[in-house]
């Protein structure tokens, strides 16, 4: 079997690697060691939402509303975030249903905030479920 055919071959394809990697302008060597990765914008806005789910865990457990406080324990559990305690410090007492009411609406907001598709779809769902609470109280 000759071996002739096949160095022009090889050749031509490392010159063609070569030149692709001239045309797209590849270089390793060119990363701004400076540039730091831009932070994730719905960190901010799942924080946000641990904060209103942290209070509205507080309000249901203050009423007794074991139906609410595990939504609200599961909905935090999704979030990977944990309640925050004396969340509600400066937050003014009012029923039960109204900070249901807030909190739906929130994390509707949220919902429409995210950017990120699957954080948007777990925040609709969690909006829909303490909707569907917000009947029998």
């Amino acid at each position: 079997m000759p071996v002739g055919p096949l160095l022009p071959r090889r050749a031509a394809l490392a010159l063609g690697v070569a030149g692709v990697a001239l045309l797209t302008g590849c270089d390793n060597d060119d990363k701004d060691p400076a540039a730091t990765p831009s932070p994730d914008p719905d960190v901010a806005l799942v924080d946000g939402v641990v904060a209103q789910l942290s209070v509205a865990l507080r309000a249901a457990t203050r009423a007794g509303n074991a139906d609410l406080v595990q939504l609200h324990r599961a909905h935090l559990r999704a979030l990977d975030g944990s309640a925050r305690h004396g969340a509600d410090a400066r937050v003014p007492r009012v029923s039960l249903r109204e900070r249901e009411k807030v909190l739906q609406a929130g994390l509707a907001n949220a919902s429409m905030a995210a950017q990120s598709g699957e954080l948007a779809r777990l925040l609709a769902s969690m909006s829909a479920a303490v909707s569907q609470r917000l009947v029998t109280l």
